[in-house]
């Protein structure tokens, strides 16, 4: 369901297979998972949707470095799921033609997290729904040196996700759906 428009993905993934990407399948999403501290109230939530004014993210601009961040999917389950995709400014597409399959074009972000979610064309699974670089909870971006960061994935109406946000205070946090990647968003992380 995931990136089913991507045709040139297939291809790339079986390259990358034969290369040593492995793209395995390791079961479906759990519906709901919680990493980090106590199951305390987050402090700041980000719903991922789609509604009469298309895919996007809502909810807190801010959150405090420390404290949980809930990411929820209120989408319906016919929209081929989201990604809460942290990502450098640099590998932001701006352009329609590269928020479609331009994204998915080798060095792209959207290929680069397709892979690293090891989401496979064949079988439209997503092998590895969370994608957890440096420290525990949201803080590493992908960007065009760094070819793996935090990243979750979510494929089913209201499915949530709660982590730590690990990264610094004054740190911009900016955030992407790899699955529609006109879908974009950013969070600052306070003291």
């Amino acid at each position: 369901m995931w990136i089913g428009r991507s045709t040139a993905l297939r291809g790339l993934l079986a390259a990358g297979a034969a290369a040593g990407l492995t793209v395995a399948i390791a079961g479906g999403s759990p519906a709901s998972a919680q990493q980090g501290a106590p199951a305390a109230a987050p402090a700041a939530t980000v719903s991922m949707r789609f509604d009469d004014r298309g895919p996007r993210f809502t909810g807190s601009s801010a959150v405090k470095a420390g404290e949980m961040l809930r990411v929820r999917n209120i989408s319906g389950d016919a929209h081929g799921g989201h990604t809460f995709t942290l990502v450098a400014t640099n590998v932001l597409p701006k352009s329609p033609k590269a928020q479609g399959e331009e994204c998915f074009t080798p060095g792209k972000i959207c290929l680069t997290a397709a892979i690293a979610h090891e989401f496979d064309e064949q079988t439209m699974e997503v092998g590895r729904p969370l994608v957890e670089a440096g420290q525990t909870g949201w803080d590493k971006r992908f960007s065009r040196r760094i070819k793996k960061g935090d990243s979750w994935s979510s494929e089913k109406k209201n499915e949530t996700f709660e982590q730590i946000v690990s990264a610094k205070a004054g740190t911009i946090l900016r955030y992407m759906c790899v699955v529609h990647a006109n879908m974009q968003g950013k969070i600052r992380v306070t003291g």
